[in-house]
């Protein structure tokens, strides 16, 4: 009886889907550790934050009160180690110095499909149903498969209260996009309902800078989500989510592709549905949860003609994925809990990108063992082994001859407030579509890019080996002098990353011009990224501040050894000397800041229910492929690329700074309210649409919402 009372009290409401965050959770704005949170995104079960052994940072989904963000993309661009990718048109996002492409994307446990380029667009996900983001730095492929190398960011929808519950927002942005929200929830004990629908609208406009024009196309996109959670016991629940997402896109379109940002009239219009449905069972044996998911993604293009003797011309890209998904959780003993996991992925490609329709299929299985040997230790242990059509398995540490893919996570709490983590493991991402199959020539630019295997050329999947070690401090208050601070919370984080046949893009022939894909040796990422936060009330007022920096290094292994060894070098074109390439010019890889910080400070003014932000970004300086102006650098014959080895190649860092006042007003009836903002994005009116164009200028914006 005692062991039934125990599996039923710690299994109730797992789900890949967190519950709520407890109303203990005082700045729901703060990334935190130290409040009783409970996250799913490290060992896919709900585990208390402040005992999990896997770093989790929350993002509470406040953080856009009083502000214009209103897609996960800008909100994701103030969080500490988190860049918007460089140079990118897609607002993808950069974690640990490596690409997009490593980053796995959930929405509420389930991955977000629809990459181009690599780069997943979250400026298609609006933030109006997100109750908080979860972020879990370091390869997590040992549970969530290849494109988790970097790490994993789930965003966690919101759940309803106890009845019926909405609300509707309208913003307005100058330059920007304007949007419309409506949200409706329904809550009770046996049925949870949410609808959201989201209208937004960019006019056209154009920004001058030194004698260029760049223009931004007009744009409309429409959002329809749903989900639905059925509880008809405490031992069965059932859930069906479905969301839509479609956008057309008309004008001169900016284009990004081998380092230059291009501009072409037409049109572009994405359809984007997917489909969940899920059911899980408890009883005294432990928990099983299983799940379907299905994604459609599309994305056509338009090309105007230049004259009337060439007709238009169109490009199209297509992909659907499907996954089945069954767990297993079970604990074991009141300090363990075990979990074993199958996974069965569908992927194919369409549209003219891909005529071939090419089709990958992916079984893995995987294991997890948690264990909290006493109060201060707690640690993570997974492995996982996948197979694909195209590659078979990973090549890793091997058990009885099955491949494995293995990573240990360990949290020591010191004392109360102070706690040691670390984290080491390895990724393995097979190659995708795009590397392999891709078949594209955009209108106008002169040169194709094809997949490997059109060119009867192969790759070999990407391995990587990352290690993390850090230290949280945190106090529930601390006084100085006179001063009261709540919540001090410090956090120190070294990463080092080491990916082995990393798959680069580079120009396979000149005459016609080709890009293909092909395998690096090995480039590693390094650095350190320090974290601050804390609040202080002061009579009637509440101030609260955080504060980021990262440092980040990242070469190519290729390249060291070649300069180490004095081969590295290019060919002075006025006079044929060879210039030897020493350490000290090169700078490492394209589009990689070397420092980047965040600040936010919050003033809350209580009795008057105003809520004041100021928020700044620093993004240091960085490479960029459009400024690249020394020859290609070789090693005898071998090709090492366009480097970044001269101070002329790197864009000048910035500050994008953006303040946002907001102001609530009880309405009558049971907890209605007006919400009224207003404020100004990037009050230093920096503008580089060049190499950042999401860097417009000044940005005014106001906005207005009812909850009930």
């Amino acid at each position: 009886m005692l062991r039934c009372i125990l599996l039923t009290t710690l299994l109730v409401g797992f789900d890949l889907v967190a519950q709520p965050v407890p109303n203990g959770l005082t700045s729901p704005d703060t990334v935190s550790y130290q409040t009783k949170a409970i996250v799913v995104t490290g060992t896919r079960a709900e585990t208390p934050v402040e005992r999990a052994p896997v770093r989790v940072e929350v993002v509470g989904g406040e953080q856009v009160r009083g502000t214009a963000i209103s897609t996960v993309g800008e909100l994701l661009r103030e969080q500490p180690g988190l860049l918007i990718a460089p140079g990118s048109v897609r607002s993808g996002v950069q974690m640990m110095g490596l690409s997009p492409d490593y980053t796995l994307i959930l929405v509420d446990g389930q991955p977000l499909t629809g990459r181009v380029g690599g780069v997943l667009d979250l400026q298609r996900l609006s933030v109006g149903n997100v109750e908080r983001v979860e972020v879990v730095r370091g390869p997590l492929s040992s549970l969530y498969g290849g494109d988790a190398l970097a790490g994993v960011i789930n965003i966690i929808t919101r759940r309803p209260d106890e009845g019926w519950h909405g609300r509707v927002l309208g913003r307005y942005l100058y330059r920007g996009a304007s949007e419309l929200q409506a949200e409706q929830l329904y809550g009770s004990d046996a049925l949870e309902a949410g609808l959201l629908s989201v209208v937004r609208g960019t006019p056209a406009f154009a920004i001058a800078q030194d004698t260029s024009r760049f223009p931004y196309p007009a744009s409309n996109d429409y959002t329809l989500s749903g989900r639905l959670r059925w509880m008809p016991s405490s031992a069965l629940r059932a859930t069906a989510s479905a969301r839509v997402f479609a956008s057309t896109t008309r004008g001169e379109l900016l284009q990004a592709q081998a380092g230059d940002v291009t501009t072409v009239n037409g049109s572009l219009g994405i359809l984007d549905r997917s489909l969940g449905a899920g059911v899980e069972w408890l009883s005294t044996f432990g928990r099983v949860s299983a799940q379907l998911y299905g994604t459609a993604y599309r994305e056509g293009y338009t090309f105007a003609a230049a004259s009337q003797a060439v007709t238009d011309s169109a490009d199209s890209f297509e992909r659907r994925t499907g996954r089945m998904f069954v767990q297993y959780d079970r604990i074991v003993s009141f300090r363990n809990r075990a979990m074993a996991g199958v996974e069965l992925l569908y992927d194919d490609a369409g549209g003219s990108r891909y005529p071939d329709r090419p089709l990958y299929r992916t079984l893995a299985a995987f294991v997890q063992w948690e264990g909290n040997p006493n109060d201060k230790l707690s640690y993570a242990l997974s492995l996982r082994s996948d197979w694909t059509s195209a590659f078979g398995a990973p090549r890793s540490v091997f058990l009885g001859g099955i491949p494995l893919l293995p990573r240990l996570s360990v949290r020591y709490a010191l004392s109360s407030r102070i706690a040691l983590t670390a984290t080491v493991g390895e990724g393995f991402r097979a190659p995708d579509m795009r590397q392999l199959y891709i078949r594209f020539s955009p209108a106008g630019a002169g040169y194709q890019l094809l997949g490997a295997r059109m060119l009867g050329l192969d790759l070999r999947p990407e391995q990587s080996l990352s290690l993390m070690a850090g230290t949280t401090v945190a106090f529930d208050s601390l006084a100085l002098g006179n001063v009261p601070f709540q919540h001090v919370f410090l956090d120190a984080l070294l990463f080092f990353n080491r990916v082995r046949d990393l798959i680069e893009y580079y120009p396979y022939q000149q005459f016609p011009l080709v890009f293909t894909y092909r395998n690096v040796a090995a480039v590693q990422t390094y650095g350190l990224l320090l974290m601050a936060s804390s609040s202080v009330e002061l009579g009637q007022h509440r101030i609260s501040v955080q504060g980021s920096y990262q440092w980040l290094a990242a070469y190519d292994e290729r390249v060291l050894d070649a300069i180490a060894a004095g081969t590295a070098g290019y060919l002075i074109p006025s006079t044929g000397e060879f210039h030897r390439l020493r350490r000290s010019e090169y700078y490492g890889l394209w589009y990689r800041p070397f420092h980047s910080g965040t600040v936010r400070i919050q003033w809350d003014i209580l009795p008057w229910n105003v809520r004041a932000n100021l928020r700044a970004q620093y993004v240091g300086a960085f490479g960029d492929l459009q400024r690249a102006s020394n020859p290609d650098i070789y090693s005898g014959t071998q090709y090492l690329g366009q480097l970044l080895d001269t101070p002329a190649e790197l864009v000048a860092g910035y500050w994008l700074v953006n303040l946002g006042i907001e102001k609530q007003i009880p309405l009558a009836g049971n907890n209605a309210k007006l919400t009224i903002a207003a404020g100004l994005n990037n009050a230093l009116d920096v503008v580089q649409p060049r190499y950042v164009p999401s860097l417009i200028g000044r940005q005014g914006f106001c906005s207005f919402g009812i909850e009930w």
